[in-house]
C-alpha cells in the first residue's frame, strides 16, 4: 500500500491551521487588553457622592482595645514542647488551638530544647 502525499494541500492545511490559532491569540490579547477600561466604564456610571459638609474638627484616634487576660486567653504564655514532637506538628497543633480558642494568636517561633 503506498500513501501519496500532496505537499501543497499538507501546507495549506498547516498555515491555515496556525493563521487561525495566531488570529485568536491576537484576539485574546486584544480583549484582555479592553479590560483595564472596565473599571473606568463602571466608576463613570456610579452617582456622584454629594459633597460632605467641612468638619469641625478631627476625631481623636481609636485606642486599641487591651488584650484580654483570664482562663483561655493564653497572653504571653510561653508553650514549652515535650521532645517527642518535632517542629512543623507543634505549629499545626498551635494553630488548630488558636483557631479553636477563637483568638488573636500569633506563634512567634517554635523550639527544640535540649
Amino acid at each position: 500500500m503506498s500513501l501519496s502525499v500532496n505537499w501543497g494541500e499538507a501546507i495549506g492545511n498547516t498555515l491555515v491551521g496556525l493563521g487561525t490559532v495566531f488570529l485568536v491569540l491576537i484576539f485574546l490579547i486584544l480583549v484582555i487588553s479592553l479590560f483595564k477600561y472596565v473599571n473606568q466604564f463602571e466608576q463613570s456610571r456610579k452617582p456622584a457622592a454629594p459633597a460632605a459638609a467641612p468638619k469641625a474638627a478631627a476625631p481623636a484616634a481609636p485606642v486599641a482595645p487591651a488584650a484580654p487576660v483570664g482562663p483561655g486567653t493564653m497572653n504571653n504564655a510561653v508553650v514549652n514542647v515535650a521532645d517527642e514532637v518535632e517542629g512543623p506538628v507543634a505549629a499545626v497543633i498551635l494553630a488548630a488551638v488558636a483557631e479553636t480558642c477563637g483568638g488573636n494568636f500569633k506563634v512567634t517561633s517554635i523550639k527544640k530544647r535540649k
